[in-house]
């Protein structure tokens, strides 16, 4: 039979190894929850990325519509001041309206938010 000595000897190394699992174990866990908050930082850093290249280009895009539209109207007008007056007006009535509806506007950009979130987490998984 083993002595109390041994036994509590044994038990005693078999503590020690465990704690040391045990941290091995939280270490490693904790290194896989960094790499996934990096994942996720990195993911979501390039959609927002993308979303202002694309906001970028749009509004060059819409600023080069309006001074064409502004062009024309005023060639219509026989005054390119009348035509970009005039397009001043219909400019200042769609702001007006997004400021009435902003309540609407930033529900609709808060949903598509969180549908680009939950694509970023089944792409993840």
């Amino acid at each position: 039979m083993k002595s109390n000595n041994e036994e509590y000897q044994n038990f005693s190394e078999l503590i020690d190894e465990s704690k040391a699992d045990l941290s091995s174990y939280i270490e490693k866990r904790l290194e896989l929850a960094k790499l996934k908050v990096f994942e996720k930082i990195a993911s979501s850093s390039s959609y927002i990325i993308y979303g202002l290249m694309m906001s970028v280009f749009a509004l060059i895009l819409f600023i080069l519509i309006l001074v064409g539209l502004g062009v024309v109207i005023g060639d219509l007008l026989n005054n390119y001041a009348a035509g970009f007056g005039v397009l001043l007006l219909i400019t200042l009535v769609a702001l007006f309206a997004l400021i009435f509806n902003a309540k609407r506007i930033r529900r609709y950009f808060l949903n598509i938010t969180l549908s680009i979130i939950k694509k970023i987490e089944s792409d993840e998984d």
